[in-house]
């Protein structure tokens, strides 16, 4: 919405006699949000810049954050946030270990006292980040092995692993009364996504937990999603969870087909196509072929670690 004289006076009266309280919808409608940032239902949102989508909710009660992407894109989410509110940021919560999500963490730790993530998240980031001089790390200092929950006043968080699927340690996390999820990058949304072996993750785990992912919440639960194909398919419904399984599924059928009928890993990350899989296109090139290899070694070998 362009923002008029008229409109800006019109909302600055009623801010200053007392009818708005901060961070509500209706003064986004007056307002304009910082570039990257996006509401998606009640006092939630989205970050976008580069990496992870991060998400947030902020309100009068308190100021969570979903995701840290990198050290400088961390600054430029948190002088967005000080133009909503002046609290500080009560809980940040990881969804996985991945630095697109976590190496934001070494800054945003100066305004929480609170990081929370599955314990496998933790040791997974001390692992793969953690003897890095040049990029210090901050970890999560509250851990859960299977569920969390965590009261915000008006408001409740309600975290979830079930199994190694995109890596050894996600988790999603629900803004129950919002009735918004974070998933991570446990979905990819129309776009192939990044499949790490060495760092746990498990494609038949991976289908298990958008199964019980998209039954455990209801059908109007909004989704936050990692990554997409475009900014715009970052939020989504169950639907797209059943999408992302579908595809796992296909990837997963066909490599075995073709390990079965004597293909090497060279020829079966050569092909062009993958059965059934159609509307994913590759963020960055390449991708479709690191999938079809990565199923050929999960397939054959089952070297990824179990957590």
């Amino acid at each position: 919405m362009k923002i008029t004289r008229k409109n800006f006076i019109k909302a600055s009266s009623l801010i200053a006699g007392g009818f708005l309280l901060p961070n509500t919808n209706v003064i986004a409608k007056f307002i304009a949000s910082p570039s990257g940032f996006r509401i998606i239902r009640d006092n939630i949102g989205i970050y976008t810049e580069r990496g992870g989508t991060i998400g947030w909710f902020i309100s009068d009660d308190a100021v969570v954050v979903v995701d840290s992407q990198y050290e400088e894109t961390a600054k430029n989410f948190v002088r967005g946030v000080k133009q909503k509110t002046q609290r500080n940021i009560d809980l940040l919560f990881n969804t996985h270990h991945h630095g697109d999500h976590t190496n934001g963490n070494i800054y945003l730790k100066d305004f929480t006292s609170i990081i929370a993530a599955h314990e496998n998240c933790v040791e997974l980031q001390k692992k793969f980040y953690g003897n890095n001089p040049d990029k210090p790390q901050a970890y999560a200092n509250v851990t859960f092995r299977d569920e969390w929950t965590f009261d915000l006043g008006k408001e409740k968080l309600y975290a979830k692993h079930y199994c190694a699927a995109h890596t050894g340690g996600d988790a999603v996390i629900q803004f129950v009364n919002s009735n918004v999820v974070h998933m991570g990058d446990l979905v990819f949304n129309k776009t192939f996504p990044f499949i790490d072996l060495p760092g746990g993750a498990s494609l038949n785990g991976w289908i298990e937990f958008l199964e019980k992912a998209a039954t455990h919440f209801s059908k109007d639960t909004i989704y936050i999603f990692g990554h997409a194909a475009s900014t715009d398919l970052l939020t989504g419904s169950q639907k797209d969870l059943y999408c992302m399984r579908d595809y796992i599924t296909a990837l997963l059928d066909f490599v075995s087909k073709e390990i079965k009928n004597g293909k090497t890993k060279e020829e079966v990350a050569a092909s062009t196509e993958i059965p059934g899989v159609v509307d994913i296109k590759e963020q960055r090139e390449g991708m479709k072929k690191m999938n079809l290899e990565r199923a050929y070694e999960y397939l054959t070998t089952k070297q990824a670690p179990s957590f």
